[in-house]
């Protein structure tokens, strides 16, 4: 079977049983004791104690149990699973199953925490901030509270787990088949060789299916293991909801000292992230948003310091971009407020403070991309329109007299990037390899971990390419541990910036020998860091990515002032992806993303009570409709580099430009991301107080 484009909820098997999560009913607490109703014949219910192996996953040095056998970190944590013939009889026991817990007091977000909930930090530093920071009168201060956004699956998560010819198969979303593989292996004691784990179609991830997957196989696999039946298990759209990794919230607070002529003399970034109950990723989250805290530009003297906090919510993972669009937003935020009050033009402030390529060495790690910004934001200017509506929109903002005097209009412009290929715990431990065979036939056969199909459609345009064969002759070889060679997790960026490279390597090797040798031939590639990909997590110092693509957005936008609503009159971007496989593939993949981003700023907006997800919010849960969505222009520039991802880029440059446009509408910066009218209509309300960041719609206390 190949399950490369089927969802794993299609899949039935002959006496198949259905799981069913146990979960905590308290936020943080301990287990007591867990009593099943009296059971037909053929139900089960199984928790941490019938584990053979051990009850949990490890995943780049954090351990999250299987089920838990006492201590209680979030509302709905896994007790156990139950199990039988029938989905509705096993919901309807789940139902009457009593526990018995004693409830702690929950750790909450914010800027007081206790030791016991740093789950990582790190504090990096250059010249002396204190001195310049010390004047009031040069110093501005913003806050941003970012809070989470769910990924909302094609299909909801789960997993469909047979035992065939004393096999166990697991068909998992996931991105990491041998990380689930392994998981299951150490739970169940078993021989990996005795498991095969095959991956069905993982919708749009966005990085969210790295880990959590495992988890879920984990439990229905010692379910199936137990009882002797096929067990799936199928999480319902709003157990998804709440009970899934969503993006971490992040609150961001930046104080900077401004020189005569606007340049930033200090700079000081306090950000704090909610990790929940567990966070696997939480260290590369760390550090990534650490290194965008500063973005390209020059500053003299600097502090960042980055806390990753436990909290009693359900565990925080990542959505694309690994929380760079977090910093990012933040400090573009920052930045569009501190050139308002110096009265500057953003784009000549920006082209002033770009960093130069000796000081990019000076800070220890960088992005070489001196020279491409000034390209990119010339391309953006040219494209947009941007001095001159942003000229007239001052003019028109300045002369206003009563805040309904229209156009609301506004116009933002910010640079950034996406780092492809963060040498961390995920690359350094993970292998990455591709294996090309041509055959007898002249057809191509690929094996790689690699489900994308638009990037399968760009490789068989490539191998189509260089050997003069039609697409339609190279085939991808079953996703699954069994015949794939053993390989990191796909993230967005990974198959571009890794895979891509080897396959074209292994399409010359085969190439330089199919007419000299006979066929099949078969050529074979493996990827490590170069010594130029050198990178220090304890120094902090190095390239920290195998490349980056720098990009430059900017956004028009328009604000309704009788409803508060925004609507987006323009979005462009340019950016330097290197070589392309295909431009018609790179533009679609750009705008699918911008739309996404524009989806969070716009619509998507998660409310926390009490420690938990607001279940309603899973049924409303807005997303940007096809009728919402905007054209946007994009601008490759030629290169020959090595191509580069752009998976996230969009996302990380969208909501710092819409939010810069909406601030010279308001006149002051933006405090939080998702953006609603009833906030918009709260800072236009007190702009003119002293006010610079009112507090945040309510329900949005991450905690």
């Amino acid at each position: 079977m190949n399950d490369a484009g089927t969802f794993y909820s299609d899949l039935e098997f002959p006496e198949q049983y259905y799981g069913v999560l146990i979960r905590s009913t308290v936020q943080r607490g301990r287990l007591v004791d867990i009593r099943p109703p009296q059971m037909p014949d053929g139900y089960h219910l199984y928790t941490a104690v019938d584990v053979p192996g051990e009850n949990r996953v490890s995943a780049m040095g954090t351990v999250v149990p299987v089920f838990t056998p006492y201590e209680i970190l979030y509302y709905g944590e896994p007790l156990g699973i139950l199990v039988g013939p029938d989905l509705q009889t096993v919901t309807e026991l789940v139902s009457e199953v009593l526990i018995e817990t004693e409830a702690l007091e929950p750790w909450t977000f914010g800027e007081r925490f206790s030791a016991a909930q740093v789950v990582g930090k790190r504090v990096i530093e250059s010249g002396d901030p204190d001195g310049p920071l010390s004047d009031a009168a040069r110093v501005h201060e913003t806050v941003c509270e970012l809070g989470p956004q769910d990924h909302y699956y094609t299909e909801p998560l789960g997993a469909a787990v047979n035992i065939a010819n004393g096999t166990l198969v697991i068909h998992s979303p996931t991105q990491w088949p041998f990380h689930v593989r392994d998981s299951v292996s150490a739970l169940l004691d078993l021989d990996p060789s005795d498991i095969v784990v095959r991956q069905t179609n993982p919708g749009a991830h966005l990085d969210g299916k790295i880990w959590f997957p495992s988890l879920i196989a984990c439990q229905a696999a010692l379910a199936a293991v137990l009882c002797k039946h096929p067990v799936r298990v199928s999480f319902s759209r709003q157990e998804d909801f709440l009970f899934s990794p969503k993006s971490v919230p992040v609150t961001v607070r930046y104080v900077t000292a401004a020189g005569e002529d606007g340049s930033i003399e200090a700079l000081s970034a306090r950000i704090l992230i909610n990790a929940g109950a567990y966070s696997p990723l939480i260290d590369e989250v760390i550090d990534r948003v650490t290194l965008a805290a500063l973005g390209f530009y020059r500053v003299q003297n600097w502090r960042i310091e980055t806390w990753g906090l436990r909290t009693n919510m359900p565990p925080m993972g990542v959505l694309s971009g690994w929380g760079e669009s977090l910093a990012l937003f933040a400090l573009e935020n920052h930045l569009a407020s501190v050139i308002r009050r110096g009265k500057h033009s953003p784009i000549e402030w920006k082209l002033l403070h770009v960093l130069g390529t000796k000081e990019e060495s000076a800070r220890n790690f960088g992005f070489p991309v001196a020279a491409t910004m000034t390209e990119l934001f010339s391309q953006i200017c040219s494209m947009s329109d941007f001095p001159r509506k942003y000229t007239a929109y001052e003019y028109l903002a300045q002369c206003r007299t009563d805040k309904r005097d229209g156009p609301l209009r506004g116009i933002g412009i910010v640079c950034g990037y996406q780092g492809n290929g963060f040498l961390s715990k995920i690359v350094d431990r993970a292998p990455y390899s591709m294996e090309v065979t041509m055959e007898t036939d002249g057809s191509v056969t690929v094996k790689t971990g690699m489900a994308s199909p638009s990037m399968r459609n760009a490789f068989a345009a490539t191998a189509a390419e260089i050997f003069g064969i039609k697409p339609d002759l190279v085939r991808f070889a079953e996703r699954s541990t069994d015949t794939m060679n053993p390989t990191g997790p796909e993230t967005l960026s990974a198959a571009v910036t890794i895979l891509a490279p080897l396959f074209e390597k292994c399409c010359h090797t085969i190439q330089r020998q199919r007419f000299r040798t006979p066929l099949p031939i078969t050529a074979k590639k493996a990827w490590k860091p170069s010594k130029n990909d050198s990178w220090s997590s304890k120094e902090f110092a190095g390239n920290p990515f195998v490349s980056t693509t720098p990009g430059a957005c900017a956004l028009e936008v328009e604000l309704d002032p009788v409803t508060y609503e925004t609507s987006i009159r323009g979005v462009w971007i340019a950016c330097d992806a290197g070589k392309l496989f295909s431009k018609k593939h790179a533009r679609s993949e750009l705008v699918r993303n911008a739309h996404i981003a524009l989806s969070r700023v716009l619509c998507e907006r998660i409310s926390i009570k009490e420690g938990r997800f607001i279940p309603s919010d899973s049924v409303q849960y807005d997303m940007l409709t096809p009728d919402r969505m905007v054209d946007v222009d994009i601008a490759f520039l030629d290169s020959k580099a090595e191509s580069r991802g752009i998976g996230t880029l969009a996302q990380n440059l969208i909501p710092a430009a819409y939010a810069a446009a909406l601030a010279q509408i308001i006149r002051q910066p933006v405090g939080q991301l998702p953006l609603g009218p009833a906030y918009i209509h709260e800072l236009i309300e007190t702009r003119d107080t002293s006010a610079e960041n009112p507090k945040p719609e309510a329900g949005g206390d991450g905690q």
